[in-house]
């Protein structure tokens, strides 16, 4: 069992209600965004939609109780005794009916596999029996009106615009806060999350906590002082011109053509009247940052880099910029596949090293949760072995003989 299943704070269960963070993207559309797209969730986002229709084309039935029963003879009655009480095969069998799994699918996995499979579940009911029994020991037995003092605690510690936002998203689906606590607190599952969560963060993640030194971090900290360094970086303002698409369908010498002599005329404007870059960048360039900052893009290092994360600047670009030397300089323009840019510095930041006082708490909690896990585990082991008996399974069927 992952320690980090219940690191969060109970109520934070509840509450994950979807509040997004902007992407932060340097242009607005696919031609003119300078971070690089994300093919990879692209396809990846493609194959599972090719799998769900591939699904919905076999139009398969669920497998039966009795069906998986007998896919599934293998496993013994009970599948396990914890502390005295027994889990049931039919425990399994309910929650595999529930994920209405077709019969094919069950067939197709093989004996082999599926015994795997089901020695995994069983042992991690039996880590979850003894978890609830624990955390019940310490105190924080699952139950509505835990949940509630929970969520209500977590509530009143957020920041007013926080509890606003939550209550206006509940509002939309009709619910009020206190409806969504009631409704949320009486849901067992829940109930039993928040209860593990309390118990794993009281008795593993803060005792965990208070044994992480000075000495620890700072050895953490100089084993991978390499993750903390922040590479040269500069910050810079455009003024993209793009070639038109129909023309460059038809004729791209031609689009290039009239594309680079604008640029070259605003380039003639910027020589004349240095001052007029954010005009001239809300007025003419093709890229939204022009109306929405003056042309200015996320800070990017040497290899186009964002230091922020979140994409990459054209390489060209990228080498362009960082041949600009002094704040408000200017290229000439400079082409690349998203059209001409002119590209004026306005910071350059040396290569950097994040203070171990800006990364401390950071690195105890990191320190924290693998002592935490170490503990865990080693309660798990230790109530298995005293408490706990997982029954084996039946002997696999064996293949029949080849006949001559």
């Amino acid at each position: 069992m992952n320690v980090m299943k219940f690191t969060g704070k109970a109520a934070a269960i509840c509450f994950a209600a979807g509040i997004a963070a902007a992407a932060l993207s340097a242009c607005g559309d696919k031609k003119t965004e300078e971070p690089a797209q994300n093919a990879a969730a692209d396809q990846t986002q493609t194959q599972s939609q090719t799998q769900g229709l591939e699904m919905q084309d076999l139009d398969m039935k669920p497998a039966s109780e009795a069906e998986i029963l007998e896919v599934l003879a293998f496993l013994p009655d009970p599948v396990a005794t914890v502390y005295g009480e027994p889990i049931a095969r039919k425990e399994i069998i309910d929650e595999l009916v529930s994920q209405e799994v077709p019969l094919e699918i069950y067939k197709s996995i093989g004996e082999e596999r599926l015994r795997q499979a089901m020695s995994k579940q069983i042992e991690d009911m039996v880590k979850d029996q003894i978890m609830l029994k624990q955390a019940e020991k310490a105190g924080f037995k699952p139950s509505p009106e835990f949940v509630a003092k929970e969520m209500k605690e977590e509530f009143a510690e957020l920041p007013k615009e926080e509890q606003e936002e939550i209550e206006e998203a509940l509002k939309d689906r009709g619910l009020t806060i206190e409806t969504h606590m009631k409704e949320t607190s009486e849901n067992p599952e829940i109930q039993k999350k928040a209860a593990l969560s309390k118990f794993v963060h009281t008795e593993f993640l803060d005792k965990a906590k208070k044994n992480v030194s000075d000495e620890d971090v700072k050895k953490l900290y100089d084993e991978n002082i390499e993750g903390f360094k922040k590479p040269e970086g500069v910050t810079v303002a455009h003024i993209l011109i793009q070639l038109d698409e129909e023309k460059e369908a038809t004729d791209a010498e031609a689009a290039d053509k009239e594309a680079k002599a604008k640029i070259d005329a605003i380039y003639d404007e910027l020589l004349k009247d240095p001052a007029s870059f954010d005009k001239l960048a809300q007025e003419k360039s093709d890229c939204p940052s022009g109306k929405r900052d003056n042309g200015k893009l996320p800070a990017f290092d040497k290899d186009g880099t964002l230091l922020d994360g979140g994409g990459a600047m054209d390489q060209t670009f990228a080498s362009a910029a960082f041949g600009i030397e002094k704040a408000g300089q200017i290229t000439k323009p400079v082409k690349t596949q998203f059209g001409y840019h002119i590209i004026k510095l306005i910071e350059k930041t040396p290569e950097e090293v994040t203070p171990i006082e800006k990364v401390k708490d950071k690195l105890t909690e990191y320190l924290a949760a693998e002592k935490a896990q170490a503990d865990l585990n080693k309660m798990l082991d230790d109530e298995i072995a005293k408490n706990a008996k997982i029954n084996d399974f039946a002997p696999a069927k064996e293949a029949p003989a080849e006949t001559k």
